[in-house]
Parts: structure tokens; sequence; C-alpha cells
């Protein structure tokens, strides 16, 4: 063998020694914890960055309201070619006149008193701002709420296809054992058929669990915006660990109340309307403006200097009842609100009681399933004991086997709708 054969040999050797091991870092690099998930969501999910520019929009209308309270200063120059026929006043005749005019100059005006007109509006854009704020933080809880719930679904989904694994392992030794039966002449024909058919029904479940945990990791990206990584990746699994909550349904639903973002955001957009309201009522009265401008303007150059200044007073009489028209809309939008606050605490209410119930209800699942699984065990053991030895059946085994798949199942569903629940609860209260 030359060199060349046998640095070759070398670094396959070097790749097949370490190649585990690449695979086993690559592989832990891509375990996601659920904090890295929710932390990717609010990072790329696109409502989030929705809900953010709206903020930006709001917090660009302040700057717009309160703009009112600057002087506002504007430029103007010109020149101006007037041709027109006039009539000499003394012999009667029409002759053409050619006449140009030049100006520059600066207009100053400044805002001084309009009975709360523009105090009104600035008040509206700040609590509007801050009800957006509050938008943010109610789509960055939804958020949340629903990648922790996907992240969930998909473990559960994914132990679920790990417990139809193990049924399938048990269906093809049990068939392995019917026909060495069979060919010993121990058993009929039956008992093969029957565990062909019972591995043929536990692949096509295992078929469809497969599916649906590849459409629960679909639905767990859509929410984070899409892909986490780049490559394969796996969730980091969590263990059950129950805690019954202490408090009580009439408690939660008290510190709902103070901590959903939605209500908050109600209660500015509230105060937003009545200051719209405000503002409204002060247009029965006038407005106060100070006024200064100066510049140069003339027919032929040297231009000529002017100035002026002064208060305006405007006093609208009668609009038509428009006036009165934004009056009586803003009371609506403001009863419509208090209305919609009330809708939202009842609906708090409701989200808090049914979380709580499905928190307890779970907990008390999962109990019952373990001893379901315990029992189904035993059941299972004793079945395979009187079919190895000839006593039972393959209806008691198969019997057997169906309920212990089931049972486990049962346990993973409750497990993860317990992790999903409490959730549910922390969503609800505003935690």
């Amino acid at each position: 063998m030359n060199t060349c054969s046998i640095r070759v040999a070398f670094g396959l050797m070097i790749l097949i020694l370490i190649g585990p091991v690449i695979s086993a870092a690559s592989a832990e690099e891509n375990i996601l914890t659920l904090d890295q998930l929710v932390e990717t969501a609010i990072r790329k999910n696109p409502g989030i960055a929705i809900s953010q520019q709206e903020v930006e929009a709001s917090r660009a209308r302040l700057t717009q309201t309160k703009s009112a309270y600057l002087p506002q200063v504007s430029a103007i120059t010109g020149y101006t070619r007037l041709n027109q026929w006039n009539t000499d006043v003394f012999t009667g005749k029409d002759f053409r006149g050619q006449y140009e005019d030049y100006q520059a100059g600066l207009s100053v005006s400044q805002y001084l008193y309009d009975f709360g007109q523009t105090s009104g509006r600035v008040d509206q854009s700040r609590y509007s701002l801050s009800a957006s704020e509050k938008g943010v933080a109610k789509t960055v809880a939804d958020t949340v709420r629903d990648i922790k719930k996907a992240y969930f679904e998909v473990l559960k989904i994914q132990n679920l296809v790990k417990v139809n694994k193990e049924s399938i392992r048990i269906q093809e030794e049990h068939l392995s054992q019917a026909k060495a039966f069979y060919q010993a002449g121990i058993r009929p024909k039956i008992d093969v058929t029957k565990s062909e058919t019972e591995y043929a029904n536990s692949r096509l479940t295992l078929i469809r669990a497969e599916y649906a945990f590849q459409s629960s990791r679909f639905d767990l990206e859509n929410i984070l915006g899409g892909p986490p990584v780049e490559g394969i990746y796996t969730l980091a699994d969590v263990p059950t660990l129950i805690t019954a909550e202490a408090m009580d349904v009439e408690t939660l639903v008290r510190q709902a109340s103070d901590r959903r973002p939605e209500i908050a955001g109600l209660k500015d957009q509230i105060k937003a309307a009545q200051a719209l309201l405000k503002s409204a009522q002060a247009a029965y009265w006038p407005s106060i403006t100070a006024n200064a401008g100066g510049g140069w303007e003339n027919n032929e150059y040297p231009l000529q200097e002017f100035w002026q200044m002064g208060v305006n007073l405007s006093w609208p009489i009668f609009t038509g009842f428009r006036t009165q028209g934004k009056i009586t809309e803003s009371r609506a939008e403001i009863d419509k609100l208090k209305a919609r606050l009330r809708q939202s605490e009842l609906q708090i209410f409701n989200e808090v009681s049914v979380a709580y119930l499905g928190l307890n209800t779970t907990i008390e699942a999962i109990g019952t399933s373990e001893f379901a699984v315990k029992q189904a065990q035993e059941n299972m053991d004793l079945a395979d004991g009187r079919y190895r030895n000839g006593v039972g059946n393959a209806i008691e085994y198969s019997d057997a086997e169906l309920a212990l798949t089931q049972a486990r199942s049962n346990l993973v569903q409750a497990s993860y709708q317990y992790h999903q629940q409490l959730v549910e609860l922390d969503h609800a209260v505003g935690r």
C-alpha cells in the first residue's frame, strides 16, 4: 500500500471514529427548550411585529396633534404678471395694462387658547398610544400562550408515537410467537391471522400518529414565524410536576382584571373617547390665535418692506349641526367601549373558570390514568403468560394489549393536557 492510500485509509478511520461524536453534538445543539421557542416567537412572530408598528403609528399621531401647541411658520415667495384691459377715466379710451408683482415674506401663527379643542385631541392621541401599547402586550401574551400550547401538543403526539411504536413491537413479538405455535401445531391458524390483523391496525395507527406529529410541528412553526433553526431539531421534553392551584376562582378573576392588558387597553380607549368628547364640546366656543408676518412686495425693484401682526378670534356661530353630531358620536363611542369592557370582564371570568376547572380535571385524570396503566400492565403480563403456557387465547391477549396501549395513551394525553391547561390558566389570569 502506498503512502497516499495509507493517508486516505487513516482519514476514513478518523471520520468513522469521530462521526458519531459530531452527530451527537449537532443533535444536542438542536434540542430546543420551551424558553428558547418563546424567545424566538417574540422575535419573529408577524402578529407581534404588526402590533409594534401600530404603536409607532399611534406615537406619530400624538406628535401630529401636539404640533398644534407649537408656532406654525411658513415662507412665501412669488412672481405675478397681470395683463388686462383698462379704461382711462379722462379720455374714456381703453388701453392694455401690464403689471408685474414681486413678493417674498414670512408668516407665523401661534395657538393661544381654544377652550379645550386642542388639548382634548392631544389627550385622545396620548390615551390611544397607551391603548396600542397594551395591544402589544396582549399580542405577546396570546403568542406566548399559543407557542406553549403548541409546544406541549408536539410533545404529546411525539410520546403517543412512542406508545404506538411500543404497541407494534409487542404485536411483532406476538405475531412471531403465534406463527411458531401454529407451525408446531399448538395453536390454530386463526391466531396468526388475528395477530396479523392487529399488527396491521397498529401500523395504521402509527402512520396517523406520525402524520399528526408532523402537522403539529407545522402548527408550531407557523406561530414561531418559521422554523426556529436551520436543519433538524427536536424539542426538550418536560416532566409532569403537578402543583395544585392554591387560590379560588374569585381571587384569580380579581387578579386577571388587574393584569390582563386588554382590560387596561379598553380603559385607555374609554379615556381617549372622553377626551375626544371634550374636544368636540369645546367647538362651541371660540379659538384665539396670534398672527405675525412680514416681507417685501412691489411691482418693480426695489421691493418695499411690509409687516403685520395681530390676534384673531374665530367663533363658529352655526356649522349645520356638525358639532352636535360629533358630540353625539363621541358619547356613543364611550357607551360602546364601556359595553365592550363589561363584555371582556365577563369573558375573562369565563376563561379563568374554565381553565381552573380544566386544570383540576387533568390532575384527577393523571392519577386515574397512572392507576389504569399499572392495572393494564399487570393484566398484560398475565395474558402473555397464559398465552405462552397454552392456557389463554389470542382474543384475551389482544384485548389486554389494546387495553395497555389505550391506558398508556390516556396517560400521555392527560400529562400534556395538564401542561396545556396550566398555560391556559396562566394566560387567563395574566401571569
